[in-house]
Formats: C-alpha cells, structure tokens, sequence
C-alpha cells in the first residue's frame, strides 16, 4: 500500500495594515499591528515567525519536523512511519513476511538414449554424456541412486564387447561423473550372465551397496564411495530376499517356512545374535523393513490353481501377524521406502489396460491407502516425505497422442502436482537437491 502524505494548510493571521508615516508624525502604537500580532506574536516570532510561522507551524513541529519533516512529512507520515517504515515500508507496504510454498527437490532423470539429466526449474542440463558410441549403444545400464541430501549418485554399467563384459560402478555429483570402478569380478565375464544392480547409499554415507544377479544366485557387496574393492555381506544363502532396514542395524530375510530376523553389527552387515524365526506359510516375496515392522507379499495357491496375494506385517517385537492391504488388480512389487513417513509405497496394477495404469498405495504397520490413481510407476520418494516422483501417461495431450509419458512429482500433502516434465524418457529417476 502506498502511503499519501495528508498535506496541512496553515491559514496564516492576516497582518493590520499599518498607517502612514511621515516624518512630522510619530507612528502611533498599535497593539494588533505590532509587536503581538504583526511582530514577534502573530506577525512575528509567534504567528508569523517561530511559532506559527516559524519553528512551530512553519518550522519545527507544522511545517518542519512534525507535519513537515520528521513525523508527519518525513519518518512517520512521508517517511519511516506512514510513507516509509510503517505504512510504505515494513509494516504497510514493505518487509511483511511472506509465506513461500515449498519447491520440490530437482529431479535426476537416466534414459539410456539420452544420457543422466537434471530436470528443474532451470530446465534440462546434461550431467553425464549419453552412453553411445557413434550410433552404437556403448553399455547397458541400471537404474540410477541418488543421494538426495548431497546430490552425489551412483549407477552400474556393462560394457559391450565381442568377449568378455565386465561391469564397472560410475559414481558422481552435481558436476558430473567423477569416478569409475571395476564391480563384481565374478559378475559377467564369459561365464553366465550375471547384473550387478545398484541398491543404495550405506548408512554411514561412505560406501554404496549393490546385488548381483548371479544364475545360481544372489550376493550382497559393498564399495566404498568411487573407491575400489568389493567386500561381500551376504551370499545367495539369504541375499535373494533380504531386507535391510534404513538405519542398516537390522534385517530380515526368506528362511524356510518364513522369516528371520536379525540385528547387523555396525560394521556389517553380519548377525551379532541369533536370529529369530517367524513361520509363515506361502510364497514370500521380496521385503521391506518399516520401523517396527517387517512388510512382505504373500502368495497361496488355493484349489482352483488362483494364487490369492495379500499385503502384511508382522510386528518385530511380538511376532504377531497381519494383513494391511489386499489389491484391486495385481499387487506389482519393486516397493519404495519412506523412511520420513515409516512407510512404503506399492503398486497395484491393471494389466488389462494398454497402460497398465497403477495405484501407489501407501503401507504403514497400521495400515494402507492409495496415494495416487492411474500413473505407470512410482520412482521416488523425497527424503522428506513430502513428495512422489511417478511416471505418468497421458491418454491425450495437446489433442494428440504421445509417445511418452510424463515425469510428475506429486504433493502428498495437497495430493496435487507440484511439477511437470512432459515427455521425458526416463528408466529411471530419483529426487536431488
């Protein structure tokens, strides 16, 4: 708001005109004409002159410092307080806070025909060149990890050659790629095709983890950040269906006839105490550590030969078991952890339809609800929790079909879209900062 000086008219007191005077004839005294009203009162130092004329109309007060200058036509009224400070400047018209709506995180987006792209309010920045050779594709790749709080990432590739393919590990920052290391030595090669496949960021924030896919199995390895060397937590023993919790001080993993939970020492991953067995009949699929709890796909063939599929928990500290979500359609896994919110997020699928739209569905130990309708798959969670990083695809756009989908990050709180990137062919993407 803009503040308007109120500009005071002072109406002066008219002076008595004086008779004339000649030099045979002394002035007369005249009290309204002199010293009172026409001098130093109302002509003068008072009316005219200091006070009203003056200092106090003219001056100081009224016409200076108060109404003119200072108060009324400088700091308080045409200054700081009504044209500056107060009603033109912090509290009228200036420095009142204003309430920002939070900016989602940037978004690192892999396509293997494009290469690793930052996407945000800048638009898209090459980060890491395309993986091609001419119009060769040069490596095949696997999905990206990044690590949102830093902005350093991590992905795994193989290159192709006539012999042998060995996997190698790239790792690096919002400056690009700035390191590559030999993987697995007994992954690739000649022998059986095998896939090293990036998991995470390690909890002390030094090293990564990965899995290799081996024919005969899977083992769990870790590296330090860009630095050689693989050490191996975990064989094809347990490593096929192990969960690891976000604070990596404790596991679970598929035993016969149910699960086992364990604690890791904190330079393990390595039991330090005898595990405990919880039986559960069926078919258990891959896992997810939630703060109290142990989330797991169950599957039972029943008579008919239909494999009935059930979402459940089962409370570490008591063993007791329960069922929080039984899907629409296909309860597709690859889940996604939400450690801000003790949760995490999985798809139910329609296949049925061209493409294969999906509900997000949100599990807790408490219980499950859908998130988001009608997106292809959900790709990444803030660390915050906040928001959901999905792929979507549109039916129509701009009166035309398209040929891909659309990179949407989604406010949990709002349930609304907080950012769109239309078109983008990503295989993979997490939030960065």
């Amino acid at each position: 708001m803009d503040a308007r000086v109120a500009c005071c008219s002072l109406i002066a007191v008219a002076l008595a005109a004086a008779p004339l005077v000649t030099a045979a004839q002394p002035a007369p005294v005249d009290p309204y004409g002199g010293a009172t009203y026409g001098g130093a009162s109302d002509g003068g130092a008072t009316y005219g002159g200091a006070t009203y004329g003056g200092d106090a109309y003219s001056g100081d007060p009224y016409g200076g410092d108060a109404y003119g200058g200072a108060m009324y036509g400088g700091e308080a009224y045409g200054g700081q307080g009504y044209g500056g400070a107060s009603y033109g400047g912090a509290s009228y018209g200036g420095a009142a806070p204003v309430v920002a709506r939070p900016r989602p995180p940037a978004v690192l987006a892999y396509d293997w025909t494009t290469g690793l792209v930052r996407l945000d309010e800048a638009g898209r920045q090459v980060v890491l060149a395309a993986p091609v050779a001419g119009r060769v594709l040069a490596h095949s790749y696997q999905p990206l990890i990044v690590e949102e709080a830093t902005g350093r990432w991590f992905l795994t590739r193989q290159a192709k050659g006539r012999t042998a393919r060995t996997w190698t590990l790239v790792f690096g920052d919002r400056r690009g790629a700035t390191a590559e290391i030999a993987g697995d030595a007994r992954c690739g090669g000649r022998g059986p095709a095998c896939f090293e496949v990036p998991l995470g960021f390690a909890a002390d924030g030094t090293s990564v983890l990965t899995l290799s896919l081996h024919a005969a199995g899977f083992t769990l390895g870790r590296y330090g950040f860009g630095v050689a060397g693989r050490r191996e937590l975990a064989g094809k023993a347990i490593a096929t269906r192990l969960a690891i919790a976000p604070t990596h001080d404790r596991a679970a993993y598929v035993s016969r006839g149910g699960l086992t939970l364990i604690d890791w020492t904190a330079t393990g991953p390595r039991p330090k105490a005898r595990g405990e067995h919880v039986k559960v009949d069926g078919n258990l699929d891959r896992l997810v550590m939630l703060d109290e709890a142990v989330l797991f796909r169950r599957r039972v063939t029943g008579r008919d030969r239909r494999v009935a599929t059930t979402l459940e928990v089962i409370d570490r500290a008591t063993g007791d078991r329960e069922v929080v979500y039984q899907p629409r359609h296909e309860l597709a896994w690859a889940p996604l952890e939400a450690p801000a919110r003790g949760s995490a997020f999985v798809h139910d699928c329609d296949h049925a339809r061209g493409d294969n739209a999906c509900d997000v569905v949100e599990v807790t130990a408490a219980g499950a609800r859908t998130m988001a309708r009608g997106v292809a798959r959900a790709l990444d969670v803030s660390a915050d929790g906040r928001y959901l990083l999905v792929l979507r695809h549109p039916r129509d756009r701009a009166a035309r079909a398209t040929a891909w989908p659309d990179l949407v990050v989604l406010d949990l709180a709002t349930g609304r879209d907080a950012a769109v990137y239309p078109e983008v062919p990503a295989d993979s993407a997490q939030f960065t900062r």
